[in-house]
């Protein structure tokens, strides 16, 4: 391609790509050329037709959260009308138990914002855990506590330390989990997901939801240091919402926006090295030798380790953080990913416990509620093994039965997520045999749970394993969808280090972003977001934060109601 120049540079197209370059279009008044490796943009943002024609899956990110964009529907107020739309099923979470055919549904926002729907099922089991997740419920909502969050997750480490007000507005807030019995004290916050949900709940079966949400949040429920993300865990079950149309109408809605304002794409082009003079970065050269100049910025969205080994070059880092980078965890949280064109959606036979649990979002297929499946599904992946198909812990859903746009009319469209060894841990050979075998294993689980769940039922499929996971470079080698673990030492400051964490290199003008940023594992824009504040900061950028009206983070919170207004007025769910 021919040589070009603009003012930023950012390299890979996927979401924390795109979103920055909407702050650094509008706000900043910049040009900006987008460089991706791959036919598509919109990374983890993926939408296909590949179980079968007519039916549309998403072959990466599904869940979507009403935070996470946040900033974007504020700033840019047509987004939502482009197409970054969420909604809800009407239960979000919940599980179904074979050895007794019971269910538990946890109803979402949308049909249950006072969640008393919710208790009324806990209460079946336990009326402790019905009174308690009430309690829950009220200081989740309040404005102190999501005041909290916004401060957490739209601000870089060093904003976040540099705030005396987010100490204060967390110290405001303390009381109000200990009066709902969720004193969050030292023994609380250093202990692992599977421990926190024992203490909390006394139900077996909201302790099994509780730790299966943790695991699809990329988390090994085994692993200490985790009580304050499992109590915010906890909160967010009801808040589990999918994009209408599929997760790439979001990256369509950001597309559209972008090319309104002139931001220039390029895919089929990978970037070879960031051109370095004087300890400043210059722009990038392509495999193909073309080189592309970057009058102010150039921008990585890659793999930390790409970022550091490939991009920038060793030689650009002392010993200490390019050893700290070798040594990142990345063999967790790897997926097997399937798509089921269907004629006919599941039908369970724990819905004569509960006729809603048919129409759950987020669904175990469990034999019983004991947690301890999980967790010994995470001892296994650490070892790089299978566990025993009893301790199988897969998550089902169906799109179509909401948004019927997912499938042809009368059929369906069917996925699950399960957790499995890391690519590394089978060769490309063994692999295939692996996805034929995994397939006829859940459906012979799910159809123990869904008699009409048969390969009579079943149209088309589309099989993903880590090893497929690999094909997007940031996920190699072990094709974890978090590209780094969530463990103690790469969370929050810590993502992926410390050294790191601001989004900053060693090189002028050169900064780093992606789904190894805090908050990472999501779809969400906290991460461009949050480069976007260091950016502006260093440069002197327009911040639209501090603008009058706009100041954080009362906004955002604003902006929350909005969204969950929104998802209100859309109506309630009629099934197919």
């Amino acid at each position: 391609m021919p040589d070009e120049t603009f003012d930023v540079v950012i390299v890979g197209g996927g979401t924390k790509a795109l979103f920055l370059a909407m702050y650094l279009v509008k706000y900043a008044g910049m040009s900006v050329g987008i460089f991706e490796r791959r036919h598509e943009i919109g990374g983890g943002l993926a939408t296909e037709e590949t179980s079968a024609p007519g039916f549309r899956g998403n072959t990466h990110a599904a869940i979507q959260l009403p935070w996470y964009y946040l900033p974007l529907w504020r700033d840019f107020p047509e987004f939502w009308d482009y197409g970054a739309q969420i909604d809800q099923h009407l239960c979000s979470d919940g599980a179904v138990f074979r050895n007794n055919q019971t269910c538990l549904a946890i109803y979402s926002d949308k049909h249950d914002m006072s969640q008393e729907r919710t208790a009324k099922e806990l209460a079946r089991f336990s009326e402790r855990d019905a009174e308690k997740w009430l309690k829950l419920r009220k200081v989740w909502l309040g404005e102190a506590m999501q005041r909290v969050q916004m401060d957490m997750i739209f601000n870089p480490a060093e904003f976040r330390a540099a705030d005396p007000g987010q100490l204060e507005r967390q110290i405001a807030v303390y009381p109000e989990f200990v009066e709902a019995g969720f004193d969050p004290d030292s023994l609380v916050l250093a202990s692992s997901h599977i421990r926190i949900a024992r203490e909390f709940w006394e139900s077996p079966e909201l302790q099994y939801c509780s730790v299966r949400f943790a695991l699809s949040s990329a988390f090994d429920v085994n692993q200490p240091g985790f009580g304050n993300a499992a109590i915010g865990l906890a909160g967010t079950m009801p808040n589990i919402s999918f994009a209408r149309g599929g997760t790439h109408q979001v990256a369509h809605a950001a597309h559209k926006i972008l090319v309104r304002d002139g931001c220039k794409f390029f895919t089929h082009c990978e970037v070879e090295k960031a051109i370095i003079e004087n300890g400043a970065a210059r722009g990038i050269r392509l495999t193909d030798g073309s080189e592309i100049t970057a009058r102010r910025l150039v921008v990585s969205t890659l793999s930390p380790q790409q970022l550091v080994f490939d991009l920038i070059g060793r030689e650009h880092f002392d010993y200490k953080v390019s050893r700290r980078v070798e040594l990142l965890e990345t063999s967790f949280a790897c997926l097997m990913w399937y798509s089921f064109a269907i004629h006919e959606a599941p039908k369970y036979e724990a819905a004569a416990f509960n006729p809603d649990i048919n129409e759950c979002y987020w669904l175990g297929l469990a034999e019983d509620a004991d947690p301890e499946h999980v967790a010994r599904e995470c001892y296994y992946t650490r070892l790089g093994k299978w566990p025993p198909i009893e301790d199988y812990c897969p998550v089902v859903w169906c799109h179509s039965l909401v948004d019927p746009s997912f499938a042809p009319p009368g059929k369906h469209i069917a996925n699950n997520e399960q957790l499995g060894p890391p690519a590394t841990a089978h060769t490309e050979k063994e692999w295939l045999e692996i996805k034929k075998r995994y397939a006829e294993e859940l459906i012979s689980i799910w159809q123990r749970h869904a008699p009409n769940m048969t390969w009579d039922n079943i149209i088309g499929v589309d099989s993903n394993c880590p090893l497929d996971h690999c094909r997007l470079l940031n996920m190699a080698p072990n094709g974890t969808m978090t590209v780094v673990d969530h463990v103690p030492y790469q969370f929050f400051e810590n993502r992926p280090t410390p050294e790191l964490a601001n989004h900053r290199t060693p090189i002028k003008n050169l900064y780093a972003t992606g789904c190894a940023w805090h908050m990472g594992a999501n779809s969400g824009s906290s991460e461009a977001y949050n480069c976007y504040k260091i950016i502006s900061k260093d440069m002197g950028l327009p911040k639209p934060w501090e603008e009058p009206g706009m100041e954080e983070p009362d906004s955002l919170v604003e902006q929350q109601k909005i969204i969950m207004k929104k998802l209100e007025e859309a109506g309630k769910v009629v099934p197919k």
